[in-house]
């Protein structure tokens, strides 16, 4: 796999290298020019495809970090049968709390198989939303040889869920392939007039201690993210707003349909919460004021 793998990586930077002058070569021409004798089109749209992929909220018992929702990238190359899905993968803070607010945890970006990394998805019966990302040729082999440089460099990172939470580094790693050229995006009025952390309640409306620790953990971070591609943190947001933005006048996403099938997660918040923590927290003490003053006047 991994020779393969080469391969189409010799062939991306070649399809660079030769430039503009391919663009005017037929396709023989321009494969013989590179040192292939066949008549593959590597420039074709269909050589590489590129998906944004999203996995619904799971249930918090099984995975904290999976109650919002968790977005990766998935690379086919059919011609040789190559088919993985990109991600950014970290050790569960559930039981390792103190080891997630002391920043002992681990994470990294992997790519997996994507029958093997859907088998999760399918054991969790937690639905997977798949997208076409309609980006140019030359821009779908740059995002993967820029997705293999990561998985290669960025296995064994200390967790950072703000620089690197799965949504906004899909979308970064998306633009920095595409460029020079640059998606037009009509922004969702949330996303203008809301703030990160306000956007983050909505999220998080029906996990109000987890909201807690993000208010502790990630506050600070949050209050300074002020540009509306900013606040694109949760992945529903980011196909929301892809789904509204155009790239040389077409759709960005286009849907593909489901690659594992499940019932959404229905969340209901607890009725144990900070707010009523707080409430009979401030109880206690304004009891054991009063219970203090009644004993000093007997006395």
């Amino acid at each position: 796999m991994k020779m393969i793998r080469r391969i189409i990586g010799i062939c991306f930077a070649l399809v660079w290298m030769v430039g503009g002058q391919c663009q005017k070569l037929s396709v023989a021409e321009r494969n013989a020019a590179q040192g292939f004798n066949d008549t593959i089109d590597r420039l074709a749209p269909d050589f590489v495809m590129v998906s944004l992929c999203v996995a619904d909220p799971t249930d918090q018992s099984q995975d904290y970090l999976g109650i919002a929702g968790h977005a990766f990238l998935r690379l086919q190359c059919p011609t040789f049968g190559l088919d993985y899905c990109f991600s950014y993968e970290s050790e569960k803070i559930k039981g390792q709390l103190w080891d997630y607010l002391t920043g002992k945890l681990k994470m990294g970006m992997f790519g997996v198989h994507t029958d093997d990394y859907m088998e999760d998805y399918r054991v969790w019966k937690r639905a997977v939303h798949e997208y076409r990302i309609n980006m140019p040729a030359d821009a779908e082999q740059r995002l993967w040889e820029q997705m293999d440089n990561h998985m290669m460099s960025e296995r064994d990172m200390q967790m950072n869920l703000v620089k690197f939470g799965c949504t906004n580094t899909v979308l970064r790693y998306v633009e920095k392939a595409l460029s020079p050229t640059q998606i037009k995006y009509n922004w969702p009025e949330k996303f203008l007039t809301k703030s990160a952390m306000e956007i983050t309640e909505e999220h998080l409306k029906n996990y109000p201690w987890t909201l807690l620790g993000f208010r502790i953990t990630a506050g600070r971070s949050l209050s300074q993210m002020q540009s509306p591609k900013q606040k694109i943190i949760f992945p529903p947001d980011l196909v929301e707003v892809w789904s509204q933005s155009t790239l040389n006048g077409e759709p960005v996403l286009s849907y593909v349909g489901d690659i594992v099938e499940a019932d959404p997660v229905v969340a209901k918040a607890p009725w144990f919460t900070p707010q009523l923590c707080g409430v009979l927290f401030l109880i206690i003490i304004a009891g054991g004021i009063i219970w203090a003053i009644i004993r000093k006047l007997r006395s």
